[in-house]
């Protein structure tokens, strides 16, 4: 209340209190991976500030700031709240609660004194799962031991592990390759075997970072027995898997012709390759040979997807603002009987008036029904003395 010399009667003089400070996830090109939130504690922004006499409002509180990697996806559930592709994306995971009033926002011609304010509304708590895919133009594709790390080699200056025994590579790895003025970014996946899309060998791990690729370059090892069914075998895992990998454009890599018997294996199939319907050269990645060409190629591929891809419609965004509706408040009994009052301002409104305070509860009583409560209880059948619970508030209706 003001008290001050010659005002005796100065009335409310509360302010309202500060906003909560929300959690906001941001994408940044400097954090490689996510393994700062393997801990799995609660992650909390600060909260907002009380109000003060001379109808202070109360400061808001400091959001929270969350760095992830470019290409972070963040879900709720079975929910995907955002897909962060881009340096310096940010989205709001965790709102806020709403500062309460200060007292002055409840005098009335009736009431010019009251004497309760309106506590702040918690804010919301949720319990995410962020999920880390690749972000690269070109992926490279093929069975274990092909040769993927020894074309990414030979294209950039990455140097991926290379042994002579199956998954060599464990994790994807990314080069830029470097074109003149142009550029791409190539990814060297780990190799597929056979059942992948149920998750044999690395198949999910694999799987889910070729989805954000473009291009793919299909790595055939001539110096096998049935190349085209290896290749057959993989499509087939790409199709099975879903998420669109099979309609990809793809590049074949006929690889290690360096090896006479794999360069006669593509002499004897090249007419079935080209009955394939898909670019394709004989390389070397082992010995460097024809890997620029190929690299041009894809490149070539990739310029045509990226022009195929704008001219289509934009996705709408994955986080819209919600319409704003007029708000419905509805009533129900229970299986226990008791009746149940549903509608996010009537629940804000419970949560935050302290119906122990006489004062208070008139005042929450008034807005429910001017909120359409009453109409909702009275077709209920709802009698005055008759217990109701909005939120988690349980009161007797007047």
């Amino acid at each position: 209340m003001r008290r001050e010399k010659f005002v005796p009667h100065g009335g409310p003089d509360g302010g309202d209190g500060g906003r909560g400070g929300s959690v906001v996830l941001v994408a940044d090109g400097k954090v490689a991976g996510l393994g700062a939130y393997r801990d799995g504690r609660p992650r909390t922004a600060a909260a907002g500030h009380a109000g003060s006499s001379s109808l202070r409002k109360g400061a808001a509180g400091e959001d929270l700031e969350l760095a992830v990697p470019v290409g972070s996806i963040v879900w709720d559930g079975e929910q995907r709240l955002a897909d962060l592709t881009e340096h310096g994306e940010r989205v709001v995971v965790a709102r806020g609660g709403r500062g309460g009033w200060g007292n002055k926002r409840f005098a009335t011609p009736t009431r010019r004194a009251p004497r309760f304010a309106q506590k702040g509304a918690p804010g919301e708590r949720r319990a995410l799962r962020i999920e880390l895919k690749l972000l690269a133009d070109v992926g490279l594709v093929g069975l274990p031991n092909a040769g993927k790390s020894t074309l990414l080699g030979a294209w950039s200056a990455a140097h991926p592990r290379v042994a002579p025994y199956p998954f060599t590579t464990l994790e994807p790895e990314l080069g830029v390759v470097e074109l003149g003025y142009d550029s791409f970014v190539a990814a060297d996946m780990p190799g597929l075997i056979e059942g992948a899309s149920q998750g044999v060998g690395l198949g999910h791990e694999f799987l889910r970072h070729v989805e954000r690729t473009r291009v793919l370059v299909h790595v055939l090892d001539m110096t096998r027995d049935d190349p085209l069914a290896d290749r057959a075998l993989i499509n087939e895992e790409l199709a099975t898997f879903g998420h669109g990998l099979a309609d990809k454009p793809q590049v074949l890599a006929l690889n290690k012709i360096d090896d006479p018997d794999a360069a006669a294996h593509v002499e004897l199939l090249e007419e079935q390759v080209e009955a394939l319907g898909v670019p394709w050269l004989a390389i070397s990645a082992a010995s460097g040979e024809g890997t620029m060409p190929l690299a041009r190629r894809a490149f070539q591929v990739l310029q045509d997807q990226l022009e195929r891809e704008a001219g289509e419609a934009p996705p709408p965004p994955l986080l819209q603002p919600e319409p704003r509706v007029r708000e419905r408040v509805r009533a129900e009994r229970a299986a226990d009987g008791t009746v149940v009052v549903h509608g996010p301002t009537a629940e804000w409104l419970a949560m935050t008036l302290d119906i122990e305070d006489v004062e208070a509860r008139e005042e929450l009583l008034d807005r429910l029904r001017r909120l359409g409560v009453q109409r909702a209880l009275t077709r209920l059948g709802v009698r005055v003395g008759e217990r109701i619970r909005v939120g988690e508030v349980e009161l007797t209706w007047e």
